[in-house]
């Protein structure tokens, strides 16, 4: 399903030229080998693609980057999602992923002895589907990250719906702009004992993030920019969520 919407839209931003050479390398053949370069994390010059050179699929996922192509087809697929559901709560967290060749979006890392890095600030439903990712520089801290995370929310959230997060998001303007955006801010206070029953729905996001670590293209940050990056993670999350629920759907 998710294959099929990203194809609509390489179509539509890409059409097809009657003049010039015809191309070699099918959208086929270009979604594999970038999927292939994603779940192994194997370095684009050891890709053998079975028309072109490695060069052409590496040139061709930078152009489908610059258009935002797997954004926008997950942003349809999580439209599709929600007709078929209507999520129970929202989770929100980040996680710290390490940067080799990153140029933007880095940050001194507070928790690797200040190495650079990019933070990762997710939210996601009850049964762990993203529905924001945005990429934010190590040194942010999670009681600015909670506000720009909402703002990116690829879905209108729904009204009243309950919000967890841990103790680094809480503040009274995280709690104000939670209210200002119609959800029911579960943020746990500071200096305060939570139950295992609150600390039990905020375990869906550890999952996903365990999820997330399964694809070593996205435990290390290779990529220059940050959009590069983030195209691999809704790569990853769409072929996700295209395998739980919609299966049986081209």
């Amino acid at each position: 399903m998710f294959k099929t919407l990203v194809e609509l839209e390489v179509e539509r931003q890409f059409p097809s030229q009657r003049r010039g050479r015809p191309r070699l390398l099918t959208f086929d053949d270009a979604y594999d080998d970038i999927l292939k370069v994603l779940k192994t994390g194997m370095q684009w010059r050891q890709l053998q693609p079975r028309v072109a050179s490695h060069i052409t699929v590496f040139k061709t996922m930078q152009s489908w980057v610059q258009r935002n192509i797997f954004q926008t087809a997950y942003q349809r697929l999580l439209k599709l999602y929600n007709r078929r559901r209507r999520p129970k709560y929202h989770c929100i967290d980040s996680s710290f992923v390490k940067n080799i060749y990153g140029r933007d979006v880095v940050g001194r890392n507070p928790t690797d002895r200040g190495r650079r890095a990019t933070k990762l600030s997710v939210i996601v439903d009850d049964l762990g589907v993203p529905f924001s990712l945005i990429a934010l520089p190590a040194n942010r801290s999670d009681q600015i990250s909670l506000q720009p995370t909402i703002e990116s929310m690829l879905c209108t959230p729904i009204h009243g719906l309950e919000l967890y997060a841990d103790k680094g998001y809480d503040s009274n303007s995280n709690r104000r702009f939670c209210t200002a955006k119609g959800l029911c801010d579960r943020i746990f206070k500071r200096r305060t004992t939570n139950g295992r029953r609150t600390h039990a729905k905020r375990g869906v996001i550890e999952r996903y993030f365990s999820w997330h670590d399964k694809c070593r293209r996205l435990i290390v940050r290779y990529e220059q920019k940050a959009n590069t990056y983030l195209a691999f993670t809704f790569l990853h999350a769409g072929t996700r969520l295209s395998n739980l629920f919609f299966p049986n759907q081209i």
